[in-house]
């Protein structure tokens, strides 16, 4: 079975990014830019990375938006750059 991507709604989809990093990372300033269908910039800056490697800090993003982007109908297809930032 295909990956179908949705392509419209991607402001939508990027608030929705937006909230659930936000909840999945404490005290996250979060901006999320829909880039085109399925594709997502993400800029996130938080206290929570502090000490952490990046790759590990990606982890904590990826962690919070993994349910937009598994099953066939997955409204993300790829997040085409990702800052992670500690203040």
């Amino acid at each position: 079975m295909a990956l179908q991507i949705l392509s419209a709604g991607g402001d939508e989809v990027a608030g929705d990014l937006r909230k659930a990093i936000a909840a999945h990372i404490d005290g996250a300033e979060v901006e999320v830019e829909a880039r085109g269908a399925g594709h997502f910039v993400v800029r996130v800056v938080s206290q929570a990375f502090a000490g952490k490697s990046p790759v590990q800090c990606q982890q904590l993003v990826y962690a919070a938006i993994a349910p937009f982007m598994s099953g066939d109908t997955a409204p993300v297809h790829a997040i085409d750059k990702m800052e992670t930032l500690t203040p």
